[in-house]
């Protein structure tokens, strides 16, 4: 469960530096539209950093899984 917590706080903290930056881009605009896009693009990229992050520990497990495989079949070979 760890690995869920800190994942969960590095999104967190991306997103907010990332809303952050599109604050300075829109920062004489403030109305409804922002406002909303401001929540589409703190939930977008907590969204593609956490996707991100559990596609490399997909590709981990895999490869280190592919190796075993690889170690048990040339063992059952000799």
């Amino acid at each position: 469960m760890n690995w869920l917590v800190g994942y969960t706080l590095a999104s967190m903290a991306a997103a907010f530096v990332v809303v952050r930056i599109f604050d300075q881009f829109v920062s004489g605009v403030s109305d409804t539209a922002t406002n909303a896009a401001r929540g589409v693009v703190f939930v977008n990229t907590w969204a593609a950093i956490t996707a991100k992050s559990g596609m490399r520990d997909f590709t981990k497990s895999a490869k280190r899984l592919r190796l075993k495989n690889l170690s048990v079949k040339n063992k059952l070979e000799k």
